[in-house]
């Protein structure tokens, strides 16, 4: 064989090393082509006047919170499903609300400025369902917003929840 064989040889083994491993260097791969947004991420602002079908504005002024109806009927499912839900996402920091002896949960002890509330007596019994809602979807003082991790009949479960553990302590 020879020099220029040797050369085409030595070509042809090359390409069949390096060449497969060019496609990964690719900057776009056709599976990109039906990747998801990210939660909140949009790709260009809505038009005037238009309102989005299903969810809620960034911020709720506290008149139209207290005036939210909640549409979810307080059933037994939901009420497990919040209670569930309300174990996750609130224990931690707002402590076994069912408990008659309440005590903040294990990172609300944490906390140095402001311990989290006893949600389930006092001053928060009063509140809408409209205002619940609003604390755990959009934040409310210290507590910040869990709107982003739940949907809305989810958010709506865990009010049904803290009504109902509100309504067993009288």
């Amino acid at each position: 064989m020879n020099l220029r064989g040797h050369y085409l040889v030595l070509a042809i083994f090359l390409s069949a090393i390096i060449l497969p491993h060019l496609a990964d260097a690719l900057p776009f791969n056709d599976d990109m082509v039906d990747t998801q947004l990210r939660a909140g991420a949009i790709m260009r602002p809505k038009p005037e006047g238009s309102v989005a079908k299903g969810t809620l504005e960034r911020f709720v002024d506290p008149a139209t919170a207290a005036n939210l109806v909640n549409p979810k009927q307080s059933s037994r499912a939901s009420v497990e499903s919040g209670e569930m839900l309300f174990s996750v996402n609130c224990m931690p920091c707002h402590g076994d609300i069912k408990s008659p002896q309440w005590q903040t949960g294990p990172v609300g002890q944490k906390f140095s400025l402001k311990q989290p509330p006893d949600i389930s007596s006092g001053q928060y019994k009063s509140r809408t369902d409209g205002q619940i809602f609003t604390a755990i979807h959009f934040g409310a003082g210290l507590m910040r917003p869990v709107g982003w991790k739940l949907s809305m009949s989810e958010t709506w479960d865990i009010v049904n929840y803290v009504r109902k553990v509100q309504g067993s302590k009288g």
